[in-house]
């Protein structure tokens, strides 16, 4: 009866601890991915630009005034701030009509690709655009712009902020294909040098500098961006970073909602909240563990002072006493893989569509590290159980052999 309660009190930890991970993973993706639709923490603009609040947290705004992208990595160094996302908007011609051209990093985006559906990710090597919810073209369309055909790749949500929803989105590399495409359309295909790949490369490129046709693109200098879009890191102060970056001469700081700040800045602290919840299960199953060995070896003290007495050693007890243990919670830590699966189960049936009815996406890990986590469940329930049992069976080495025999509590 021990055995089975030990097994179950394996199980439900293993289970617990599995199930913790993969729904945590779920919903602290969902939850960055909430407050990346927020906006952003600072957005940082040319001065003198006229600036919107509730549509800059989300992107920049049609202006003539732009920014160095070197700029950048002087913000990147500012303490607090975690991260740092370029973007640059140009009226650009499609077709005979204008349209709003926003270049941003992917690799340093948190504000545009969150809007994207639950699994969709655009290909980091495709040529492609992603468009706003209000944008008439729809995924796998191509639209011509300076001569490049471009691929519609996905939707973005509904944001209900105009310049966003009435957009196109595309990488700054692409962007730089463009204006080298531009400059050798106006000066009659003679070869432009070639384009940045990076935001950063852009700074040191030199592209032609006449103005492309009037259908196309505007005269666009390199290096240079619209806006700097800032999230803070966890536990910075807004007004500090403020302070710091108002020291750089020529620019404007916009802040966002303080409520969303301070809300994305303690999700860490939850999740480190449930981490220590997690850890102390541990340490109350390997106490539960020992207690329970403790009682098993004690009980056996006549069997064991037999064995030590026809000759068996006392690393002999222990080997057999840390097999049984080894049985005992590794079957308990596979049953609790699947009481797991069960929970995530329910968990992903209630409180996810609950989620997900609040525009949370909820999407687990991908399988290899779900794999990988039942895995690790099970293998540290198995230490668990085993150091537990180590504990309790190495005791039997102090004791003679005629003593356990003889000890009332064996009887």
């Amino acid at each position: 009866m021990r055995s089975l309660f030990l097994g179950m009190a394996v199980m439900i930890a293993v289970g617990v601890g599995f199930s913790g991970f993969v729904t945590g993973w779920a919903l602290r993706d969902g939850v960055l991915t909430s407050f990346s639709r927020m906006g952003a923490d600072l957005v940082v603009v040319p001065h003198g630009v006229l600036v919107n609040i509730t549509s800059t947290l989300l992107t920049v705004q049609p202006t003539d005034l732009d920014l160095d992208i070197a700029l950048g990595e002087e913000l990147r160094s500012v303490p607090g701030v975690a991260r740092v996302a370029p973007q640059r908007l140009v009226r650009a011609g499609v077709e005979g009509r204008a349209i709003n051209l926003i270049a941003y990093d992917p690799t340093a985006d948190f504000t545009v690709e969150s809007w994207l559906p639950v699994g969709q990710k655009p290909e980091s090597d495709g040529w492609g655009l992603l468009v706003g919810e209000q944008v008439a073209s729809k995924p796998g369309e191509t639209l011509m712009i300076c001569g490049r055909s471009l691929t519609v790749m996905a939707r973005l949500g509904r944001t209900g902020v105009g310049p966003f929803d009435e957009s196109y989105f595309i990488a700054f590399r692409e962007l730089g294909e463009l204006v080298a495409a531009a400059a050798r359309m106006h000066s009659g295909g003679v070869h432009a040098p070639a384009a940045p790949q990076t935001p950063e490369e852009a700074g040191a490129a030199h592209y032609h500098q006449a103005a492309a046709p009037a259908d196309c693109l505007p005269p666009l200098a390199p290096g240079r961006v619209s806006a700097f879009l800032l999230q803070l890191s966890s536990g910075a102060s807004a007004e500090q970073a403020r302070f710091a970056i108002g020291q750089i001469p020529g620019i404007k700081i916009v802040t966002g909602n303080p409520v969303f700040t301070a809300a994305r800045q303690s999700l860490g602290s939850l999740l480190w909240g449930v981490a220590i919840f997690a850890g102390l299960l541990m340490v109350a199953l390997f106490f539960l563990v020992s207690l329970l060995f403790s009682a098993i070896v004690q009980e056996r003290y006549r069997e064991i002072g037999v064995l030590r007495a026809m000759g068996a050693r006392p690393a002999h007890i222990m080997t057999i006493t840390l097999i049984e243990a080894g049985l005992i919670t590794g079957l308990g830590g596979l049953f609790g893989i699947g009481f797991g699966f069960s929970l995530i189960f329910v968990f992903a049936r209630s409180l996810g569509f609950y989620f997900a009815s609040l525009g949370v996406p909820f999407e687990g890990p991908p399988d290899g590290a779900i794999w990988l986590a039942a895995a690790l469940a099970v293998l540290g329930g198995v230490a668990i159980g085993m150091i537990g049992a180590l504990v309790a069976a190495w005791r039997t080495r102090r004791i003679e052999p005629y003593a356990m025999i003889q000890m009332e509590s064996a009887q």
